[in-house]
């Protein structure tokens, strides 16, 4: 609500906005979840790599 008031938005726009931030959030968070069910055991290898690499000195 405030960086519409700050741009002098009408609440319209206020609520399109709001809608479109809530939409690519939701939309984002499946499209990760399809990913990381897709691709779990390289994902794992790879972070157990990089922290392999961070963890021993």
């Amino acid at each position: 609500m405030k960086i519409t008031q700050a741009m002098g938005l009408n609440f319209n726009i206020q609520f399109i906005l709001s809608a479109l931030v809530a939409a690519l959030t939701v939309g984002g968070k499946a499209i990760g979840k399809e990913i990381a069910n897709k691709n779990s055991t390289p994902i794992v290898h790879f972070v157990g790599v990089i922290l392999d690499k961070f963890g021993k000195e």
